[in-house]
């Protein structure tokens, strides 16, 4: 990726959020980074709007002018996320970078224990916590960042979550930033390509962000499940050597044949692995169905990838 021009005076770190038409949620965010125990000259703090047709901007101008003078807007068109991640990278010359997604909030320490967490290690994982005031939306936070929650310990982890990340900038100088062809799931393509350059992620349960989706309808999480799939599961297939991907992930066939019981056996382990979660076991049901459409999803993907192949075929 291009270097920043002017290294000697880059702030210790930069907080990015990408963002595209979500200006309520946007606003919500900032105001959070706005309260945090480490002062605002202390990091840097960069807002990629996507190409936004909303008042991104207004709200960016405003919050600057009103709680956080360290907030600075850079604006490119609709590209994607991947494309919005690099550009954010480029705009700053911190040393420590830190992600924050839109429709999070993040904990009034946040910056200040990423800050320490990507000291110690070069990839964070931060934590990823959830309300309880929609049912769908609990569900959904549960079923997607069940290996990211607060309560579990800290340690190296597979996966890293794009709602709370960090890193040291010679690791995304030595990946190679962010893949924009990948439309969905970018954030798991780089940290695979990370890993395969011997990154592996560090989960620090003690920087939380708080996952305020706008998904608050059964039908809406379980779209947003199978839609994620039709994109990691090809992941999975790409990098099933580090990823070690069993083989019913591999056959579309057998993934629908096994979807009750790979959808069971996920579904089990969340709860099994972490006694807070336990204790909302009356949100299983709605997990596991997420996660059958997962296995739907996946299926889906695997068939259409295998069908196009053999179009292609002599």
């Amino acid at each position: 990726m291009d270097e920043p021009q002017d290294r000697a005076a880059a702030p210790v770190a930069c907080v990015i959020i990408c963002s595209y038409d979500r200006a309520k949620m946007l606003e919500r965010a900032l105001r959070s980074l706005a309260a945090q125990t480490l002062p605002p000259d202390r990091f840097e703090l960069i807002v990629v709007d996507d190409g936004s047709r909303d008042e991104t901007a207004e709200v960016c101008e405003s919050l600057r002018r009103h709680g956080l003078p360290n907030l600075k807007c850079v604006h490119t068109p609709h590209r994607g996320l991947a494309s919005a991640r690099n550009a954010g990278v480029r705009s700053t010359a911190a040393e420590r970078i830190l992600f924050m997604d839109d429709d999070c909030i993040a904990a009034p320490d946040w910056v200040e224990r990423m800050i320490a967490a990507v000291g110690r290690h070069p990839v964070i994982a931060g934590a990823v916590a959830t309300t309880r005031d929609n049912f769908c939306r609990l569900c959904h936070n549960i079923s997607q960042f069940y290996a990211f929650m607060p309560s579990l310990k800290p340690g190296p982890v597979d996966f890293i979550a794009g709602a709370n990340m960090g890193f040291r900038r010679r690791v995304i100088q030595e990946v190679g930033g962010f893949e924009e062809s990948v439309r969905h799931a970018e954030d798991m393509e780089f940290i695979l390509r990370a890993r395969e350059n011997g990154y592996r992620p560090f989960f620090a349960p003690e920087a939380v962000v708080t996952h305020l989706p706008d998904r608050l309808k059964l039908a809406e999480i379980i779209r947003y499940a199978a839609r994620h799939a039709e994109s990691t599961i090809l992941l999975r297939q790409e990098r099933r050597r580090i990823l070690r991907t069993p083989f019913p992930l591999r056959s579309p066939a057998l993934l629908l044949a096994g979807a009750p019981l790979i959808a069971f056996k996920v579904t089990a382990g969340i709860y099994a692995g972490d006694r807070k979660l336990l204790r909302l076991w009356w949100t299983a049901p709605v997990v596991y169905a997420t996660k059958l459409a997962w296995c739907a999803g996946a299926a889906r993907a695997l068939h259409k990838r295998s069908k196009d192949s053999a179009e292609v075929q002599p």
